[in-house]
């Protein structure tokens, strides 16, 4: 009996890998839980570009790359679209009897049973990219929805009864079936991607979608100006604000179910010269227990953050700009230390995501609701560890740095350039020095950075010495092997996948505090910290390139404050 050779001796037979890569990835492989395939592409060994169509010679089934064919509308609307997300597969054509699907799964004959059945045809399997199935079908069903959703706003005709009129019309066309689709599959898009926002653009001559994916906007659609009103009437029911206003900002919140995931949209919408624009920041509740471990500290310096959240009393401080992980970052500590024997209290704008085991607190203005109220009244509350979502003002700082002292362990955040500058801050915004120093247990100054796609990760040979001086790294340095992402369907053709966080972590010693006290300039400070051990954020950035997880690029854009 013919016994089928394993995918690994193919690869090496075509010359893809060699013995010893395939000897590493099997040992890997057991770790991971993986198949084999996988792994070698995590490991940077191969692209899914030359696996697939060796896998496809393996199995006997012919390779597809998805994005040279050319798939008709009646053949698509052969195998429901919920079929082809849940399977991961695509009908790619019919020729009068056979239809042939493009699978990343191609021994999933189970469903193919089923195809055959609801067709009654012959079905013939192809292998394709995963990654190029789901964008095929979300681009195909895009067009289809579209269509669809422009004409069933145009079969709703111009009102002639005046604002009313509009608003019934506006209501009624935001709840058919193709908008419906049209807005959830922008919203699921956005989800699947990874995206943190979505970007809702009327512009002369057509209406834009845009993602904010691993912190660069990237454009994922363009849609015919005439759904914008129906398209931002959608929005606007799901997230409970007022479709009759269209002439101010509103907020409002979305929470659905995504991909087996709640997700929870903070919306907001702005008029601008073509029409309401709306920003929804999403929110992955999936994402709350996030482990410290996982946050990218270098191990030297989540000994210090470690050190400082097992402190009975103090503040820890988490700086940075906007988008940088503050938030994320706390929740982190808060996660590594909350349970039923310790009282956690919380006060934020807004509450992004709810935590077990943490007494939550949103401050709300208009009824003078604000963080110094809230953080007075936790002090009556017997806490053991309070939580301020952003110190910005004298009095919210002083109280923090009271409660600090006064017996509990205080996280806060705060907007600065760096960790040294973070203590002279405190101090300039009226809090006494010597009350700073004694509070002060350390201080994380936080950036993020892209991550390179673990699916095209290659050797970077455009490494020169240039770079390396650039970097503060020896000229030998030049001999290491470094990396870089080609750009592959997985990461959108950017090279970079997801993001890691970049720290600068300083605790405070005698010496840090004596300084506080004697009001230095933040310089002093900074060179004070850095002969206790403390690495900067461009060290911490280089270190990571090093290790083979970002790019100069990368740094450079850290340097700009890009």
């Amino acid at each position: 009996m013919f016994k089928r050779k394993k995918i690994g001796q193919l690869l090496i037979e075509a010359g893809h890998i060699s013995e010893k890569e395939l000897m590493i990835a099997l040992s890997e492989q057991k770790a991971r839980g993986k198949r084999i395939g996988q792994v070698l592409i995590e490991l940077g060994y191969i692209t899914e570009d030359k696996l697939l169509p060796v896998l496809g010679k393996q199995l006997k089934v012919p390779f597809v790359d998805l994005s040279k064919a050319e798939i008709k509308p009646d053949v698509l609307k052969m195998v429901p679209e919920k079929i082809c997300r849940k399977h991961n597969l695509l009908p790619i054509s019919f020729d009068g009897k056979i239809l042939t699907i493009g699978m990343a799964d191609p021994l999933d004959v189970f469903i193919i049973d089923e195809i055959q059945f609801q067709n009654n045809c012959e079905v013939a399997r192809a292998i394709c990219s995963e990654n190029q199935i789901s964008d095929t079908i979300d681009r195909l069903y895009v067009a289809g929805a579209m269509a669809d959703a422009l004409t069933a706003f145009t079969n709703q005709g111009t009102p002639d009864g005046g604002d009313d009129s509009m608003v019934a019309n506006l209501k009624t066309a935001s709840e058919e079936t193709p908008i419906i689709k049209l807005v959830n599959l922008i919203l699921a898009q956005a989800v699947q991607k990874g995206a943190s926002d979505i970007h809702l653009e009327p512009d002369e001559g057509e209406l834009r979608v845009r993602y904010r994916i691993d912190g660069t906007l990237m454009v994922s659609m363009n849609l015919q100006p005439e759904a914008q009103p129906s398209v931002m009437s959608r929005i606007k029911i799901l997230s409970g604000m007022n479709i009759s206003e269209r002439r101010i900002p509103q907020d409002g919140r979305i929470q659905m179910t995504i991909m087996d995931k709640p997700i929870d949209f903070r919306v907001n919408t702005i008029p601008t010269t073509w029409g309401e624009k709306a920003c929804l920041r999403i929110l992955d509740k999936s994402n709350v227990n996030v482990e410290l471990a996982a946050m990218g500290f270098s191990t030297y310096n989540y000994k210090l953050i470690e050190k400082a959240i097992k402190s009975p009393n103090g503040m820890v401080l988490v700086t940075g700009p906007t988008g940088s992980g503050k938030t994320t970052t706390l929740y982190a500590c808060l996660n590594a230390i909350k349970g039923t024997e310790m009282n956690i209290c919380t006060v934020e704008n807004p509450v992004e995501y709810k935590l077990k085991y943490i007494n939550q607190v949103q401050v709300r203005p208009e009824i003078d609701l604000h963080f110094s109220t809230v953080l007075r009244a936790f002090l009556r509350q017997d806490p053991d560890v309070i939580m301020v979502g952003e110190i910005r003002d004298t009095e919210t700082a002083s109280i923090a740095v009271e409660a600090a002292l006064t017996g509990h362990l205080v996280f806060a955040t705060l907007h600065t350039n760096d960790a040294p500058s973070t203590a002279i801050r405190l101090v300039d915004m009226g809090v006494e020095p010597f009350l700073v120093a004694s509070a002060l247990l350390c201080i994380v100054s936080q950036r993020l950075a892209r991550r390179i796609c673990k699916t095209c990760k290659d050797v970077d040979d455009s490494i020169t010495p240039e770079i390396i001086e650039s970097l503060d790294l020896p000229p030998e340095a030049i001999n290491e092997t470094y990396y870089r992402g080609r750009g592959c369907d997985k990461c959108g053709k950017t090279g970079y996948k997801g993001r890691l966080g970049v720290h600068e972590v300083m605790f405070t010693n005698e010496n840090i505090r004596r300084m506080i006290i004697q009001s230095v300039t933040p310089d002093d400070l900074k060179t004070a910290a850095l002969k206790g051990g403390m690495f900067t954020l461009k060290q911490d950035i280089v270190q990571k390139f090093q290790q083979g997880l970002t790019t100069p690029q990368e740094v450079f854009a850290l340097a700009r404050g890009d």
